[in-house]
Formats: C-alpha cells, sequence, structure tokens
C-alpha cells in the first residue's frame, strides 16, 4: 500500500508540475473584433456620402465615432477637405478603387483570424504581464488619421488610405501597431500622464516620456512583424529607424522638447510636442530605436518588462548602453 500511495503522489506531483507550466505558459485570451459597417456604407453609397448623409454617417456609425474621438483627444479640428477629395476621387475618376478597398478591408480581415495565434504571440511577447484583453477595429474611410487607438481598445483604420498600397500585410503590420496599443495601455503605469493633456512643466515631462515609450514600443512591435508579415510597403517610421541620421535628429527634436519644457507654456508645449513629436515622428521614431537597443542587450523579455516599470526606467536603461549623442535627458 505504501508502495501504492508512493506512486500514485508521484503521479500527482508530475501532473501539478504539467499543469503549473501550461499556466505559466498560458498565452493572454486577446480577441480582435473587426467592425467595418461605417466603411462598407460610405463606399456602397458614396454619392450620398458626400454631402446628403454626411453628417449622420459620423453620427450614426462607431467607426467615426472614435474617429470624433481622436480629433477631440488629439485636439485636432474635424475638416473635409480629405473626405470630399477621397470621394470624389473614388466617384468619379477611377471607380474600381471602390471594389479595392472593399477587398482590402476583406483581405485582412481574413488574414488576421487565419494567423490569430501568430500575431496574439508576438504582441503579448512585448507586453509584460499576460493580460487578456479585446480590442474592436473599425474600418473607416476618408478620414484624417489613417490609423489610431482612442477609449484604451477602440482602433480604427482608414481603409482608403493611400498609405496601404493595398496590400494586406502593410495594412496589418500597422494594425500591430494599434493593437499592441491595447495591451500596453493596461500594463504601463504611465497611462495616466497620456489621458490628459500637460498643465505645467512637471505633467509634460512625463507626458513627454509616456508618450515616447508607448508609440517608441508600438512602432518597434509593429516593425518587428515584418519579420512574420513581410511587405515591400514599408510605413515610413520603419524607413526612418534604418537610417542613422534620422534617428538622431529625432532623439535631437525630443530633447529639444525637454529643453522647452523650463521656458515655454503648457499650451505652447504641447502644441509643439504635436507638431514634433506626431507630424514630425520623433516620438515614433526615437522610442522604437530605444526599444531595438534596449532589446539587443538585455533582451525581449526585459524590454516587455519595462511597459511594467514606467518610461522614467525605460528611459535610464537605455542611456546606460548608448553614447552621449544618442542618449534622452532627463529629468525627474
Amino acid at each position: 500500500m505504501k508502495i501504492l500511495a508512493l506512486v500514485i503522489l508521484v503521479i500527482l506531483l508530475i501532473a501539478m508540475e504539467g499543469f503549473s507550466q501550461n499556466i505559466q505558459q498560458r498565452e493572454p485570451e486577446v480577441k480582435i473584433i473587426f467592425n467595418d459597417s461605417a466603411a462598407t456604407y460610405v463606399l456602397m453609397h458614396p454619392a450620398d456620402a458626400l454631402i446628403k448623409e454626411r453628417d449622420s454617417i459620423w453620427r450614426t456609425f462607431g467607426g467615426y465615432q472614435i474617429t470624433l474621438t481622436w480629433h477631440k483627444e488629439s485636439s485636432f479640428p474635424v475638416g473635409w477637405d480629405i473626405w470630399e477629395k477621397g470621394l470624389n476621387r473614388f466617384l468619379y475618376k477611377d471607380t474600381s478603387l471602390i471594389r479595392k478597398s472593399l477587398d482590402l478591408a476583406h483581405a485582412l480581415r481574413s488574414k488576421v483570424q487565419g494567423e490569430k495565434n501568430k500575431i496574439v504571440s508576438h504582441i503579448s511577447s512585448y507586453v509584460g504581464e499576460k493580460t487578456d484583453f479585446n480590442a474592436y477595429v473599425y474600418f473607416v474611410a476618408f478620414t484624417i488619421p489613417y490609423a489610431f487607438c482612442v477609449e484604451q481598445n477602440k482602433i480604427g483604420i482608414d481603409i482608403t488610405a493611400d498609405e496601404w498600397y493595398f496590400d494586406v500585410d502593410c495594412v496589418l503590420n500597422t494594425a500591430i501597431h494599434e493593437i499592441y496599443h491595447v495591451g500596453f495601455r493596461i500594463n504601463s503605469p504611465d497611462n495616466k500622464y497620456r489621458e490628459k493633456d500637460p498643465v505645467d512643466k512637471t505633467t509634460f515631462l512625463r507626458f513627454n516620456y509616456a508618450y515616447m515609450q508607448s508609440e517608441g514600443m508600438a512602432t518597434y512591435v509593429g516593425y518587428k512583424a515584418l519579420k512574420l508579415f513581410p511587405s515591400n510597403f514599408r510605413h515610413d517610421d520603419y524607413k526612418l529607424l534604418e537610417e542613422d541620421i534620422k534617428v538622431k535628429k529625432a532623439i535631437g527634436q525630443i530633447n529639444t522638447l525637454i529643453a522647452m519644457s523650463k521656458k515655454v507654456a503648457a499650451d505652447s508645449l504641447n502644441k509643439e510636442s504635436w507638431k514634433i513629436g506626431v507630424s514630425e515622428r520623433a516620438y515614433y521614431v526615437a522610442g522604437a530605436y530605444m526599444a531595438k537597443r534596449i532589446e539587443e542587450n538585455f533582451g525581449t523579455r526585459y524590454l516587455a518588462e519595462l511597459v511594467n516599470k514606467g518610461s522614467l526606467q525605460f528611459v535610464k536603461d537605455y542611456n546606460a548602453i548608448v553614447p552621449g549623442e544618442y542618449r534622452i535627458s532627463l529629468v525627474e
């Protein structure tokens, strides 16, 4: 009986160890939910969408409702130039663009569902904690932002944007960037600094570092996804990341923003951070380069753990491994 009991105990211990390993190795449950109703309606009814139904479309469809949220959060005025120019182009210059855009949306949705495990594994390897989350992807048409993430987990992709060249993998790498933002926001202690506009030097500096880590990590994760989903059409951020002179320029621009915080009012700083950090891509390129160097020196797991440790530690660890001309000014 003692021998039998010992055998049973050993079997139980082995089973428990295997169960424990399965828990540790479990991929997070990430659901990617698509909603193409906004883009489909506009593309199927372009003449009505141009003027007659424009306002009701933007009020009714979720994809345009979150686009309005992006405008509000970005303090970027809503304008109709891209809307009117795009619809006129699709209506009167090349009607084949309607079908190409709808086909692109369908192909992207199918590829994400077919390659979900690969996508989730890639994203989760850079998040830190293995966190379950839902990401809602809305396809829109003829908007100013071509890809964005708002309200924690709502993503907008303008399926008619010229940036995609009707190439599924080109869109997918940017979609991975946006989906990554959802996991990052859940785990980053600095998310609170990005939720409101800075009101003084202190909050601007924390916003500055937090935004750089967030956009830099998302850009780097999208860039690394090129190995999984290669495309002949690379986002401009990926091209800039591969040019040392552009990287140095972006780092210099970030340091300029930090220096400006000593003498420039918060409102002006916010405008400059949008111009330099977003429009001129300094946050994206500098932050992605920082992530690249940290991963090269410490590994992917260490880089992912910095999401939970925050942007100041992200800057400190980066500064410790690069020469002076590549360092980010750190004001705590």
